[in-house]
């Protein structure tokens, strides 16, 4: 879930700022997209969401407390949320649509990110695989062992002195 947690925190601030300032039926129509397609830098969810406001190119320009949307931090949003699986995404957008159900007094930063810890939490542990791979003479690639390690091989052969 770490991969989420950094996601969902970097992103809750411009979901917030875009329900209060556009509306929620914006991130409504935009909760499809989260979940079923892989979010690209320069053509995401958060690059769309500079073109709503009459082609201006910034969100959160008429706010000084609020986090500013420009282009690179839009295309830089959009690839945090490209690096999350399919399983993570419709997570992500199960716990807008809580969140956007939720009362509007509710709907900050900190509530989105409370409705992903939990939707994340109700789902248990998951099984993640790495693969990796390791060449070369006594070469090992390992994450978390718990046990004994038995590398076979041959020994090297010693030079005559």
């Amino acid at each position: 879930m770490s991969d989420l947690a950094t996601v969902s925190a970097e992103i809750a601030p411009y979901l917030a700022l875009a329900a209060n300032s556009l509306g929620t039926s914006v991130l409504t129509a935009a909760q499809d997209r989260l979940a079923e397609h892989t979010v690209t830098a320069g053509e995401g969810f958060f690059r769309r969401l500079l073109h709503r406001r009459d082609h201006t190119t910034t969100l959160g320009d008429d706010d000084t407390t609020a986090p500013r949307l420009d282009t690179d931090r839009a295309d830089a949003l959009d690839a945090l949320l490209a690096t999350l699986d399919a399983d993570d995404r419709r997570l992500l957008a199960d716990a807008l649509a809580t969140w956007l159900d939720s009362p509007a007094g509710d709907r900050d930063a900190a509530g989105f990110r409370d409705h992903v810890t939990r939707l994340a939490a109700s789902t248990g542990p998951r099984t993640v695989h790495h693969h990796v791979t390791a060449t070369g003479d006594h070469s090992l690639a390992a994450g978390e062992i718990h046990g004994t390690i038995n590398m076979g091989g041959t020994p090297r052969p010693q030079g005559n002195e």
